[in-house]
């Protein structure tokens, strides 16, 4: 409405009817003071609920990364707790060969066969492949696990450095929302 009688005003003004431009004029100036008013009010009301929108996209963008972060962190030391239980495991069963060689000495012994050839040797040679072949098995499970809790943590990071840049994005598209009003405003 203020722009509408500018305009008049400044036609009347051109065409020489200053009495038309004046009084055109003066509406135009009170308009605008009434309607400064309201839209300086406006525009502080509206500048603050993006102020809060912003902060809001902030802190929720970032209440959402801490999380991921956590989580990836949890990873990580699950990736740490799985090698020492791969550990733990690869040593129990070392403890079990080393009981079943001792066995087997020992039986093979009493029977009065010779332990460094024969059978008594074949007998040792095969659960040593075995016990080999099994801790083999265990190590690559281990480290397959570790793996996958290291790339899982790797991911989590990632999701973590989007949620901030999204969030980040969105408050400048809000920001930038506002400016878009308040210049369509004039």
């Amino acid at each position: 409405m203020e722009l509408a009688i500018a305009a008049i005003a400044k036609a009347g003004s051109a065409l020489g009817l200053s009495g038309a431009g004046a009084a055109a004029g003066g509406a135009a100036g009170a308009a605008g003071a009434a309607g400064g008013f309201g839209s300086t009010a406006l525009t502080i009301l509206q500048g603050g609920a993006t102020a809060l929108s912003v902060l809001g996209q902030l802190g929720a963008s970032a209440s959402a990364a801490r999380q991921s972060e956590t989580a990836a962190l949890q990873a990580d030391l699950q990736a740490g707790q799985e090698k020492v239980q791969g550990t733990q495991q690869q040593t129990r069963m070392k403890q079990e060969l080393m009981r079943i060689l001792g066995e087997n000495q020992v039986a093979t012994a009493a029977a009065g066969i010779d332990i460094t050839a024969g059978i008594g040797q074949q007998a040792n040679d095969a659960a040593k492949r075995r016990a080999a072949s099994e801790l083999s098995i265990s190590r690559q499970n281990t480290d397959l696990q570790s793996a996958l809790y290291r790339v899982r943590a790797s991911g989590l990071r990632a999701k973590a450095r989007g949620e901030r840049a999204g969030g980040l994005l969105g408050a400048i598209g809000t920001g930038v929302g506002y400016g878009i009003d308040i210049a369509a405003r004039g």
